[in-house]
This record gives structure tokens, C-alpha cells and sequence, in this order.
């Protein structure tokens, strides 16, 4: 036995509960065995530990494999989440702030992470796909379930060849049978829809599930035919780049739409029962601290805005700018970044409760940056600020159990309570429901139930069911996890009773193609794009 596997059976022997127990059982061990050049990683002893029960040399130790995770946030939100860059292309817009490096999708820098890994593999979806599977269950994540996010700028301006083709080649890499058909992007539209179709309906049962499928585009480029278009490649949530709801600004900027394009997007996404995400930039020329604090509290005090999610991008002046020769005229200086973090922090405690700040910054790499804020863990800053102040975040994802679980709580540590708001937005009403703690400083699971406006594709929509925490497979069971526990069956029994009570006859869900599977146990069938039950007798 050599002395990596030593050290590995140690630990088995030793079966640390934290990270922290992790790495006292290797220290320990090397103290006492020398020979050891460097102190082993945790991928080389997660490699180590599946070899061993491939040959059925160890037991299975499902926590184990979790604390030999690499980076084990990345899958703490209960999914896991792979990115996909589309080709470059020329975009209908022409804002002063967006990087337009030559060779890359405008808006992308080449060394950004995502961006670097679709540079290297050439666009190719599929390859972008695999290989990022392949990575991450080598850092031992796991891959059931999988938030597609498909990034690139403006989806709606390719072609609907690409479109099609793009996401057909992203399911083919996740439903890991020998692909038969290579498509082309330059095949015809019928053919690519016919073949996704066939791809989707295989991903129901793959190892690989996508269980949800995120575009970005232009509030100005959506309509019904294209929300319609969105829906049958498998859409469920969209990024729309909003930057800020100040419209002298957005003509500052030259931005190409305007407020009311925005409103009336997000109003036609909820009516197809979407998750609607915004890109927000404060600092943008034209912008003080005041006029972006008002901004960014009009997202959720006006009704036809309300998103369900936020990325908060700071502007920043880099070289592939038309903000760039502004910068160096001395037309454009940004505001003081200790503004900025200011005005994030009042803006964090005051955020409803249903609504998720995925992100603080964009990832592009500080030495671009020659104006505006260059710090990569902007969260992490504020987080620490605001705890050393007394101070809370109200959003989603500071609240959630996974990153709670971080810092050593459990889901058994808390007795989940049921909690519902209802807020009017888009011209219907929403229910944000949620298993939380007394506290309501931890969110377990949630459900967004949408009573829909007029106009609305069906009465009812379940936009978004989603249990946080640790990602157990399907058929796994975890009695450290919150996932698997019936939270979201309840939630679902929750939804229904509101929709009988409101006379609702039919109720609708955006339900990832992955997901489909578990719709169906609790009485829902496919009707076109969407998982659909009756509430009640009688036609809709």
C-alpha cells in the first residue's frame, strides 16, 4: 500500500464530519509518516478513493466525497451550474461600456474563465459541454442536475439555425449516448427543432438532466414569437441586460431601448410563466450615488419591474470600450468605489425577501480594469462589512441553506416553516412561498406561483420550485442535506390550494426538460412545452 492510500484509509478510519476534521486527520497522519514531497490535494485523493470502490476495495462514504470536493460551493444551490459560450457575432447594439475584443461574442474578454475555456475549444457547444462535465466530476461534483446557462450577449439576434443547433449540441453532450447524428448549423430550422425535440425527450432519463436552461438577450428583442421560440428550446429563465431604469442614462449610453421596452418584456416573459433575471450597472456615466440608489429601489418598488433575480455589474473602463476614449478625454470619471459599496449595502438589507442577487461583479480580470471598481471579491467584501455592522442581506442567495451549511450548520439544526408573500407585478399576482427557519436567516426551499394577468399564456404558472442546499442525485437520500426531504411536494400542494382558491382551472409549469419526470408523479402531463394539471373541472 503506498502512502497516498495510507493516508486516504486514515481518513475513511478517522470519517471527519467537517473540512475542518478533513484536515487535522491529514495533518495528523503526515506528522507521523514522513515521505511525503508535498501534502496531497484533494482531487488526487478523490481520484484515489473512486478507484478503490471501482474495484470494491472501500465503502461508498457520500460525505466523504463531498468534503474531497474541489471548490465545493459551486454546487451548494442544489444544481449544478455549466456555462456555454456562443460564437462571435455582430450585435444589434452600440454601448459606449460593452468590451468588443475582436475574435470574441461583444461583451466577453478573452481571459474571463467561461470565455477562456469557449476561446480554447473554438465555440464548439458540445465540446464546451463535455469537458466541463468531465472537470467538474473530477473535482467531485455531481452532474445530475444541471443549470444550463448559455451566455454570449444578445441569443435573439443568431439565426434560428444557430439557436437551434446550439442548444441541440449542448443536449447531446448531456445525454452521453453515442451521438449518431452530427448536426450542422447550417441545417435547416425543421430539421434541428425535429432533432432537439428528440434530444430533449431523451434527457428526461439521462445521468446528465438539464434541469434548467438560462438565455440572455436585449429587453428590446423579445416578443411573442420569439418568447414562443425561447419556450420550445427548452427556455426556462432569462438574463436581461436592463443596466439601469434611468432613461436619460440609457441615452447617455446608447443603450438602443428604453424603459418601456423593459417593462413590457418582463411583463410577456411572466405571461409565459419565465424567470426573468436583470443585469444592473450602476456607475454608468451619467450616474451619482443618490440617482443609482434610486435606481436600483425602483427595480422592486415598481410593479412592472420586480424581477425574481439581479446581477449587479459595475461599470469599468477597459481598453476594447467606446467608454475608453471618454475615460481618456476626461468626458467620463466613475464615482468613488467606497459609494458603490455603500449604496450595494443599504440596497442588500432592503431587498424583498423573493428576489436572489446572483452576482456583485462581472469576472473580468482586474488588470483590464483602468477605471472603476477592480476588486474580484466585491460580495466577499461587503458580506464581512455588513456582518462587522450588525448589518443583513435579504436576498435569496446569502440566506439559502447551502451557504449557510458553510459555516457549519446542518438542515437538522432548524425546523423548516412555511412562509408565504404576495406581491403584485407585471399585472398579475405573485406568491413567493418558502420553507425557511424562525429566523428566516435560512431558506431550505421556495416556489414562485404567478396568478397571470389577462393576457397571460395559461391562469397560472409555477415559474420557479427549487430546493436549496447540498446536490443529491436523484433516488439518493442524505440525512445532512435538505434535498429529497418532500419540502417541495409541499410547496407544490401549497400552490395548488391557492389556484383553487383563486377558481384557477389549469395549472402550468415552466419545468426544465430534466425535471419533467417529477411532474408527472404529482399529476401533470406535457402540453406542448409545459407540464399542465387540471385544478378543477371545466375548460380554461
Amino acid at each position: 500500500m503506498d502512502k497516498l492510500e495510507e493516508l486516504l484509509r486514515h481518513i475513511m478510519y478517522r470519517n471527519p464530519e467537517t473540512a475542518l476534521q478533513l484536515e487535522r486527520a491529514k495533518r495528523q497522519f503526515m506528522h507521523t509518516h514522513k515521505g511525503f514531497e508535498a501534502t496531497p490535494n484533494k482531487r488526487d485523493l478523490l481520484q484515489l478513493y473512486h478507484k478503490l470502490l471501482a474495484r470494491n476495495q472501500c465503502d461508498r462514504n457520500r460525505h466523504l466525497e463531498q468534503l474531497l470536493a474541489t471548490k465545493p460551493m459551486r454546487t451548494r444551490s442544489g444544481v449544478t451550474i455549466i456555462s456555454a459560450l456562443t460564437k462571435p457575432y455582430t450585435c444589434p447594439g452600440r454601448c459606449v461600456y460593452c468590451p468588443d475584443e475582436p475574435g470574441m461574442p461583444k461583451s466577453y474578454i478573452s481571459d474571463e474563465p467561461a470565455a477562456a475555456r469557449a476561446l480554447a475549444l473554438k465555440f464548439d457547444p458540445f465540446e464546451q459541454v463535455r469537458q466541463r462535465i468531465r472537470d467538474l466530476k473530477d473535482n467531485g461534483h455531481p452532474t445530475g442536475k444541471i443549470e444550463l446557462i448559455i451566455k454570449g450577449g444578445c441569443w435573439n439576434a443568431y439565426t434560428l439555425n444557430y439557436q437551434y443547433w446550439f442548444i441541440l449540441r449542448c443536449f447531446q453532450a448531456c445525454n452521453l449516448a453515442e451521438v449518431r447524428i452530427i448536426p450542422r448549423a447550417g441545417d435547416g430550422t425543421g430539421r434541428l427543432r425535429a432533432l432537439l425535440k428528440t434530444e430533449q425527450n431523451k434527457n428526461e432519463k439521462a445521468h446528465h438532466r438539464i434541469i434548467g436552461l438560462t438565455l440572455e438577450t436585449r429587453p428590446d428583442l423579445i416578443d411573442r414569437n420569439s418568447v414562443e421560440t425561447l419556450r420550445e428550446q427548452g427556455c426556462t429563465r432569462l438574463e436581461l441586460g436592463v443596466q439601469t431604469t434611468d432613461d436619460n442614462v440609457l441615452e447617455l449610453v446608447e443603450r438602443g431601448h428604453s424603459t418601456v421596452e423593459v417593462k413590457r418584456a418582463t411583463r410577456l416573459l411572466r405571461d409565459y410563466g419565465f424567470k426573468v433575471d436583470y443585469h444592473l450597472m450602476p456607475q454608468l456615466p451619467g450616474a451619482t450615488p443618490q440617482s443609482d440608489m434610486t435606481m436600483l429601489k425602483s427595480v422592486f418598488d415598481d410593479p412592472d419591474y420586480r424581477p425574481d433575480m439581479i446581477k449587479i455589474y459595475p461599470c469599468v473602463v477597459t481598453r476594447s470600450t467606446g467608454l475608453f476614449s471618454w475615460f481618456t478625454s476626461g468626458r467620463y470619471h466613475p464615482y468613488a468605489d467606497q459609494e458603490l459599496v455603500r449604496i450595494i449595502k443599504e440596497f442588500k438589507e432592503q431587498v424583498p425577501r423573493y428576489v436572489r442577487i446572483s452576482r456583485l461583479i462581472r469576472d473580468i480580470p482586474s488588470h483590464h480594469v483602468l477605471a472603476g471598481n477592480p476588486v474580484n471579491n466585491l460580495r466577499q467584501l461587503i458580506k464581512d462589512e455588513m456582518e462587522a455592522e450588525g448589518r443583513r442581506c435579504r436576498c435569496l442567495r446569502c440566506r439559502e441553506i447551502g451557504h449557510v451549511t458553510a459555516a457549519g450548520r446542518t438542515f437538522r439544526d432548524d425546523a423548516p416553516i412555511l412562509f408565504t408573500e404576495r406581491y403584485e407585478a407585471g399585472g398579475g399576482t405573485e406568491y413567493f412561498m418558502s420553507f425557511e427557519n424562525e429566523a428566516r436567516d435560512v431558506v431550505f426551499a421556495f416556489c414562485r406561483l404567478r396568478i397571470s394577468s389577462p393576457s397571460g399564456l395559461y391562469p397560472a404558472f409555477i415559474r420557479e420550485l427549487h430546493t436549496y442546499g447540498r446536490l443529491v442525485l436523484v433516488g439518493q437520500r442524505d440525512e445532512r442535506a435538505s434535498q429529497h426531504k418532500g419540502l417541495g411536494g409541499e410547496l407544490m400542494e401549497e400552490a395548488e390550494k391557492i389556484c383553487r382558491r383563486h377558481r384557477i382551472k389549469r395549472l402550468a409549469v415552466i419545468a426544465g426538460v430534466g425535471v419533467r419526470q417529477y411532474y408527472r408523479r404529482l399529476g401533470y402531463r406535457l402540453n406542448k412545452s409545459y407540464m399542465v394539471k387540471k385544478m378543477i373541472r371545466g375548460n380554461s
